[in-house]
Order: structure tokens, then C-alpha cells, then sequence
């Protein structure tokens, strides 16, 4: 099998964000992806399933990138504030792709649905790394903490306006994260 260039990836990814925030999901086809990334329809297949998978495929060097960011939390960082700052880090190193797919995802929200998978794969990542620094923690504990900071990603991205930039959702992502600690130390939420 001959090897993907990962500019040929990002050129067609380049190519269908920029159509389908400008004109919607709906109204870009595979062959007004091809013609404006100047390929074949062959080429767009041999890199994407559909023009879903254009839209949510990680992006061939996100892994590494995941990698980076897991290896560079210092040692001894408390693993909440960890997963708080990796996701922050991550949003910022990917922050045009997350404006360009929130724009197109705003005017079609049934994709939301597609883009889990690629998210899965950046948390089973932050999964496997959590497992290495936390051994302390339980598996429940450590499922608990890492569910929880994602539930936070979540619950603050459908909030957030693209047009305030990474900056808009940094300020979300740091209000869930502050919100959240003060809701599950406040009396009215433990139990008697």
C-alpha cells in the first residue's frame, strides 16, 4: 500500500472545512470537495470514508501530538489539574480546526454525533497516559476523573460561539473546571 502524504490529508481537509463553513455541510458534495483541493475523487477515497469522516478524522499527527502533550504535564501535577490543562493545551494546538468544524457543526448540529469517535481516541490516549502517572488512584477513581474532565469538554462545547475563538472556549473549559470543584465540595450537594 503506498503511503499517505499527510499535506495531501490536510489539503483535502483544508479544502472541505473551508466549503462547508462557507456554504453548510449539507450543500458541499465529495465533488466540490475534489475540485477545490484540485484531486481526484480516487485520491479523496484513498484518504476519507465519506465527507464525514473529512470533517472528524484526526488528523494524521494528532497521536503524536497527544503524545507530546501527555509527556509534557510535570511530575507530581495533581491529575484533575492535569487533565484540565491537557485539554486546554490540546484546544489550543488544534484551535483553527475546532473554529472551522464548530462553524460547519452550528449550521448542520446532527453531526455532533460523528465527531465522538475522534474524540474517543484522543481520550483513550489521555486514558492510557492517566494509568502510567496515577497509581494511587483506583481504576474507578481514575475512570471517574478522566469521564468527568471530559464531561466538562462536553458539556462547554455546544456553548461555545466559535466567533470568540480559543480564547471564548478556553474561558468556558476554565468555568466548567472551577464550577465543578466548587459544586462537589458545596453542602448542598453531599449526601446526608
Amino acid at each position: 500500500m503506498r503511503q499517505r502524504s499527510p499535506e495531501t490529508w490536510r489539503l483535502i481537509r483544508d479544502s472541505a472545512l473551508g466549503l462547508m463553513a462557507e456554504r453548510g455541510f449539507d450543500a458541499v458534495s465529495v465533488d466540490d470537495i475534489v475540485a477545490a483541493a484540485g484531486i481526484s475523487r480516487r485520491t479523496y477515497f484513498n484518504y476519507f470514508a465519506g465527507k464525514e469522516s473529512v470533517l472528524f478524522d484526526p488528523d494524521p499527527d494528532d497521536p503524536a501530538l497527544w503524545a507530546e502533550l501527555t509527556a509534557g504535564r510535570p511530575a507530581g501535577e495533581p491529575l484533575w489539574d492535569a487533565l484540565h490543562q491537557l485539554i486546554r493545551e490540546h484546544t489550543t494546538a488544534t484551535a483553527e480546526r475546532m473554529v472551522r468544524q464548530r462553524r460547519v457543526l452550528r449550521a448542520s448540529p446532527e453531526l455532533a454525533v460523528c465527531s465522538r469517535d475522534v474524540c474517543d481516541r484522543f481520550w483513550d490516549a489521555v486514558h492510557r497516559w492517566a494509568q502510567q502517572r496515577a497509581d494511587d488512584a483506583t481504576p474507578l477513581q481514575l475512570e471517574l476523573l478522566i469521564n468527568t474532565a471530559r464531561t466538562v469538554l462536553n458539556t462547554v462545547l455546544p456553548r461555545w460561539d466559535a466567533e470568540t475563538g480559543i480564547a471564548g472556549l478556553h474561558r468556558l473549559i476554565d468555568e466548567g473546571f472551577a464550577d465543578l470543584r466548587v459544586l462537589l465540595q458545596s453542602p448542598e450537594w453531599t449526601m446526608s
